[in-house]
């Protein structure tokens, strides 16, 4: 077996952790609403919320990754693994979402995945390229979850200045006023 590579990022929510696990868990097919990398996605099989279903991403016209929650702990934690897709050089993805509330209305995400690549030398050039993927994924599901407005691949770049202008902890309401 392949030896798996790590990577970790976070970003803090002012939310509380019910209404960050509802985008992330419950409503998991839902995914377009907040990743400005996806074209869309959906759920595929199973039922919204629970462990065992699954959703299909479109990252572009012909790039696609199937995804299933796979273990749970409610509002705690949760784990996705990529079963399925034609991501280039990924061959094995496990990525855990795990939510830390700060107070009621405010929640932290960490982020974890765990992965390897074919051909394997290419992990290390992966690497970046996940983390700005997956910072931008956060970064999106805190706007999302402060305005209430969808994030897109075409809305995206200026809520990325936004978020580098922010300080610690402060919110995209204050800055979208």
């Amino acid at each position: 077996m392949k030896k798996l590579r790590t990577l970790h990022t976070n970003v803090t929510i002012n939310a509380s952790k019910e209404k960050v696990w509802d985008s992330l868990f419950t409503r998991f097919g839902e995914a377009h609403l907040y990743n400005p990398s996806l074209d869309g996605s959906h759920f595929s099989v199973g039922i919204k919320g629970e462990v065992g279903c699954e959703r299909q991403c479109s990252l572009d016209a012909k790039t696609k990754v199937v995804e299933r929650i796979t273990q749970a702990e409610e509002l705690k934690k949760f784990t996705v693994n990529i079963i399925g897709g034609n991501m280039p050089m990924i061959d094995t993805m496990v990525v855990e979402l795990e939510l830390k509330p700060l107070s009621s209305k405010q929640t932290t995400v960490l982020l974890t995945a765990n992965y390897n690549t074919t051909p394997a030398f290419m992990g290390g050039l992966v690497k970046g390229m996940m983390i700005s993927k997956f910072d931008d994924m956060l970064i999106g599901l805190k706007y999302f979850l402060e305005t209430g407005k969808a994030v897109s691949k075409q809305t995206y770049k200026p809520i990325s200045k936004m978020y580098q202008q922010m300080q610690p902890n402060q919110s995209f309401q204050c800055t979208t006023n």
